[in-house]
């Protein structure tokens, strides 16, 4: 299959450090770069990564908390706003506006009359975005989304275990893995990791035998490691962009990350996992 070269614009990326975000330009910035470089079809791959602060938009746009718009979404409050109006009128003549997945999820908050299941909602959200991007026919974006959601899911039967909370809620996909995840959890058993897929252990060792600014280090050099693993024969094509972009995202994370942010992090993480199971 023909993949386009990249060659001026992979040869004039930064080399990234991991745990060094001095020197470059913020992720909208760079964003915007990619765009006037990159082919549409090869930029809209990379929107898909972008998703999640879609996702985020979606959730302060139904609770109304625009002061927290996300400027890195791919969906301006406008485009929302114009969506809420299709779905509002008597006749539809007009396409989508956002996903379909934030379609369906947002015409049923507006049927709704009772107070939405948050964890349920950004689950549904969560299982949206990875259906799109599996299904972008992406070689790199579908080893990626699959990995990262294996990660997440570990973590969450973790953190929801030391709370005493339903994992349920929180394991995202009907995949194998989450299905064995959810099995264990069902169990009651003490949780034993399943063989594959074979980074599973080590996620899952990491994330029980480190303090949280640690596991938080350790889980990104994971992540950064397996984009190396999976790029390591791409050169200048989109692949080896896609990953760029993720660990450029990584690398600027890291430069606001300190001990006393890795604590308020934990935190925030505990009292929104507990606020969303009361309310």
């Amino acid at each position: 299959m023909f993949r386009r070269q990249y060659y001026y614009l992979v040869a004039g990326f930064a080399d990234l450090v991991f745990d060094s975000g001095k020197g470059y330009h913020d992720l909208y910035e760079f964003r915007e770069d990619l765009k006037h470089h990159l082919h549409p079809s090869d930029y809209d791959l990379v929107s898909l990564l972008f998703l999640p602060y879609d996702n985020e938009n979606f959730m302060a746009f139904t609770e109304e908390r625009l002061d927290e718009w996300n400027p890195l979404g791919n969906f301006s409050l406008n485009e929302f706003e114009e969506e809420r109006r299709i779905l509002q009128s008597i006749i539809r003549r007009k396409k989508d506006v956002i996903p379909r997945y934030m379609v369906k999820l947002l015409e049923q908050h507006m049927q709704g009359n009772d107070q939405p299941d948050k964890v349920l909602l950004w689950k549904k959200l969560t299982e949206g975005y990875i259906k799109m991007v599996l299904e972008s026919g992406n070689r790199f974006l579908g080893q990626w989304i699959s990995f990262d959601r294996d990660l997440r899911n570990i973590l969450a039967l973790i953190n929801a275990k030391a709370l005493d909370l339903d994992a349920g809620k929180y394991i995202v996909g009907d995949d194998n893995f989450a299905l064995e995840l959810m099995s264990i959890l069902d169990s009651g058993k003490e949780i034993v990791i399943p063989a594959e897929p074979e980074y599973a252990h080590e996620i899952y060792n990491i994330a029980t035998n480190s303090d949280f600014l640690d596991r938080e280090r350790k889980i990104d050099l994971e992540r950064w490691n397996f984009i190396d693993s999976i790029t390591f024969f791409e050169y200048f094509t989109i692949d080896l962009i896609l990953g760029y972009v993720i660990k450029y995202s990584m690398v600027l994370r890291w430069k606001e990350l300190d001990p006393e942010t890795g604590k308020a992090m934990l935190q925030k993480m505990i009292m929104q996992m507990e606020t969303q199971v009361i309310s």
